[in-house]
């Protein structure tokens, strides 16, 4: 029988009931305790979950003998320094994207994993939606021959629900780390761009603010383009579409991805939310295009949470590592930075491995 893993949850903003959830779909796994400095928002989260143990301070859960895994769900400039705390207290550690606001943080954390005998990642959910999984799969298998170029696009609109972009605290950079757009979202595209092809090593941005209703300003819209080693590379374009209806359960956006290899290309057609009501992956190989469905609970975006915190707990129990790892966590940061940069600067940013 498979020894049971207790999780501690540090911060239980609207992104943890689909962290939580993740974990209360897995046998043998039990959310042991939750910390928030946000009393109302703790109690209302242990009622719904049933989770037993609440705290104010998340020292608390690292303390706790029985908690063998910490899931940092925090604001982005508390990420460095639990991870650290909770890595040299022996638990595991899953920080939630990105990974923190600075070099010297990324570099501070990478050193603790390294020293540390436990499992640590930085956890994006994108690597683990299901249609991103098969497109990988076909990738690995030469469907398309050898990969020459990704092409991401995104789309913020409006919701009818409570999904709309608000100004709270991912607006501040001190507490956020960078844009927004670029920095925050802007990890989910780096990392899948950096999942697919490898090491970016020179980034062209053009970024404009946007002035919202209430006066804070988002780094939208813009389009950032990136090289890889030996002429292959990359693009993201994002608009502010404020007039589009985004359906979705989760957030007021949406994502394409367009990947195009020497053989054939794949189109990824939907992902945190659902404006395309067609085929969720298309394969174009030898002539021929492939439409390719999923279960309907494999398209929901939650799902990626299912088989994220599925894939962390199985490697501690079968000893393999998780992405992000620290260091690959701090390349995706980098790239990030390095977009806000070129933007800034007008010019190309190049990266050094």
């Amino acid at each position: 029988m498979k020894k049971n893993i207790n999780i501690g949850i540090i911060g239980v903003g609207k992104i943890s009931d689909l962290h939580i959830k993740g974990y209360k779909n897995m046998n043998n796994v039990e959310v042991t305790g939750i910390a928030d400095i946000n009393k109302k928002t703790l109690k209302e989260k242990a009622r719904f979950w049933e989770v037993e143990k609440t705290t104010l301070d998340y020292r608390d859960l690292l303390e706790d003998k029985k908690i063998d895994v910490i899931d940092i769900l925090t604001p982005h400039n508390l990420h460095s320094k639990i991870f650290i705390e909770a890595l040299k207290s022996g638990k595991h550690v899953s920080v939630q994207k990105p990974m923190a606001i600075s070099d010297k943080e990324c570099k501070a954390m990478i050193d603790e994993s390294v020293k540390s005998d436990k499992k640590s990642r930085v956890f994006d959910n994108f690597l683990y939606y299901p249609p991103y999984i098969k497109a990988k799969t076909l990738i690995k298998d030469g469907v398309i021959g050898e990969i020459k170029s990704v092409r991401l696009k995104s789309i913020l609109g409006y919701s009818t629900d409570n999904q709309n972009i608000v100004n709270n605290w991912r607006f501040n950079e001190k507490i956020n780390g960078g844009g927004k757009v670029l920095f925050d979202y802007g990890y989910h595209i780096f990392s899948v761009a950096y999942d697919l092809m490898g090491d970016i090593v020179k980034i062209s941005s053009f970024v404009e603010n946007t002035e919202m209703s209430d006066g804070s300003f988002l780094d939208c819209p813009g389009i950032i383009m990136w090289n890889y080693e030996n002429q292959n590379h990359g693009s993201w374009d994002i608009v502010r579409a404020h007039k589009i209806k985004i359906n979705s359960d989760y957030f007021n956006e949406d994502e394409w991805f367009e990947i195009t290899g020497t053989e054939g290309f794949i189109w990824i057609n939907r992902c945190s939310g659902k404006i395309l009501d067609g085929p969720p992956l298309i394969c174009f190989s030898k002539g021929e295009i492939n439409e390719i469905n999923f279960p309907n609970e494999e398209l929901d975006w939650g799902s990626s949470f299912n088989i994220g915190m599925k894939n962390f707990v199985d490697s501690i129990r079968e000893d393999f590592n998780s992405k992000l790892s620290p260091s690959d966590g701090m390349k995706v940061f980098n790239y990030c930075k390095a977009a806000r940069l070129s933007s800034d600067q007008q010019k190309p940013v190049l990266l050094v491995k």
